[in-house]
């Protein structure tokens, strides 16, 4: 029994120093949400790891923002041929616990708000040996995005509601989002959500309340 327990012990402690060790790498933004008008704007990248990190940075223009994820169209700025945003630098080095500032710079005054997915990832590099062992290093690199959103000069706010068949259909009707609270379909409580120009918005039910406005009740409104 005690040759065993010892073999046992022993096959433990070969497991556990041949398997890999693991690197956290952890890329941060703040704010996580920026606001662009016709000014500059700096956000700040963080590098919250255990070690130095080369990131890359992209700037994307949503085209259906508002949408859920699975239905998000993205416009690198780069591929744009007039793009009235610009995000720099493309690149940089961060040490373990550094921050960086990240430029924003408007380029031309938009009509609406244009809203735009910025992407900070690590550029992933592997440690130690590039051979098949069991033992090794693994990086775990953990980027991150922010919104940001580029204002026109005269924000202007405001929500339609049209019943249909399905239910409702909300549209903004000013230059900028709007925030709809509150709202109930068949009596259940939605989470509050964002309602952009051009990009009209469904709520699918029998029933549908958005405060301030009269109710959808099966394709009618009363």
């Amino acid at each position: 029994m005690k040759r065993f327990s010892l073999l046992f012990r022993t096959l433990c402690m070969a497991t556990a120093l041949s398997m890999p060790t693991v690197s956290f790498s952890a890329i941060d933004l703040m704010p996580k949400e920026a606001t662009v008008d016709a000014n500059v704007v700096t956000v700040q990248v963080v590098n919250n790891g255990d070690q130095a990190e080369y990131v890359t940075i992209s700037l994307s223009r949503l085209l259906k923002p508002g949408v859920p994820l699975e239905d998000e169209r993205l416009e690198p700025v780069g591929e744009s041929t007039q793009p009235s945003l610009y995000a720099y630098p493309f690149r940089m080095s961060l040490g373990a616990g550094q921050s960086k500032t990240l430029t924003l710079k408007p380029l031309r005054a938009v009509e609406t708000e244009t809203v735009y997915r910025l992407d900070v990832q690590p550029v992933v590099k592997l440690i130690g040996t590039t051979e098949k062992k069991a033992s090794g290093n693994v990086v775990v690199n953990l980027g991150f995005s922010a919104i940001v959103r580029q204002l026109p000069g005269a924000p202007r706010e405001g929500v339609s509601v049209a019943c249909t068949g399905e239910g409702a259909r909300l549209t903004a009707t000013g230059n900028v989002r709007v925030r709809v609270e509150g709202a109930k379909v068949d009596g259940r409580d939605i989470d509050g959500f964002n309602v952009y120009p051009g990009v009209p918005l469904p709520l699918k039910g029998h029933i549908v309340a958005v405060p301030g406005h009269p109710v959808c009740n099966g394709g009618t409104q009363g």
